[in-house]
């Protein structure tokens, strides 16, 4: 009889925990492809009509549902983390999500190769927050990644030439004036083939470069800089 008696409440106890327990836990295994790509679809669509307030709620929604099914860092979690981080951008509130920003850009180089649009966006971002922060050094070598993935065409060349214009402003930046200066010579060729050799096409190159050899202290470099363009300029 007291053996039963004892059985008897802790029996009760236990089926009370359950009923407490199972609705948090079925909340958690409520979410299935479906319903998340239902919001994806919401999201994107509010997303095509700029609708960046209404774009966030259903991909914030959508990232929880992701996350819970999916997984935090599976490739497909990653990949609605860098759409949710671009209506965030387009919203104007990249600034509230730089945690996130950085968490995409580092699981983006695992899941997927330099080339892929999510490691591209997400780079993207991640180099716009970098630069927000005034964190420079960090922001280089997200741009070196940038002109690795680049071909050999036309239209790249010019995506070259903006990204050594980058370069040179972040190694600027940063007090790399060697490193400035390899630069400048590299954007200075590559602008004359696409630009035009004229010395007007050239000269803020030009002139940047000459600034680099002053600062280096290379008075030979920046005499025969001047000859070779008849400049008339002293460091």
């Amino acid at each position: 009889m007291e053996r039963r008696s004892l059985y008897l409440p802790f029996c009760i106890v236990f089926l009370c925990n359950i009923m407490v327990v199972a609705p948090a836990f079925s909340d958690q295994t409520s979410w299935t492809e479906e319903k998340i790509g239902k919001l994806a679809v919401r999201a994107d669509k509010a997303a095509a009509r700029q609708e960046w307030t209404r774009a966030i709620k259903y991909g914030e929604k959508m990232l929880e549902g992701s996350k819970a099914f999916y997984g935090p860092e599976a490739p497909y979690t990653v990949t609605r983390l860098k759409a949710l981080n671009r209506y965030y951008d387009k919203a104007g509130r990249l600034d509230e999500i730089s945690g996130r920003v950085k968490k995409a850009y580092h699981l983006s180089k695992e899941h997927f190769r330099p080339s892929h649009t999510t490691m591209v966006t997400s780079r993207l971002l991640y180099y716009k927050t970098l630069l927000a922060q005034k964190d420079f050094k960090g922001a280089i070598p997200l741009v070196l990644e940038n002109i690795s993935i680049l071909r050999d065409n036309r239209d790249d060349a010019f995506k070259r030439l903006h990204y050594l214009g980058q370069l040179h402003g972040l190694y600027g930046a940063t007090s790399q004036p060697a490193k400035q200066e390899t630069t400048l010579l590299e954007l200075l060729e590559l602008n004359k083939k696409l630009v035009g050799t004229d010395i007007e096409s050239n000269m803020k190159i030009i002139m940047n470069l000459a600034k680099s050899y002053c600062l280096q202290n290379k008075p030979e470099e920046f005499k025969k800089l001047m000859q070779t363009y008849d400049l008339k300029f002293e460091c």
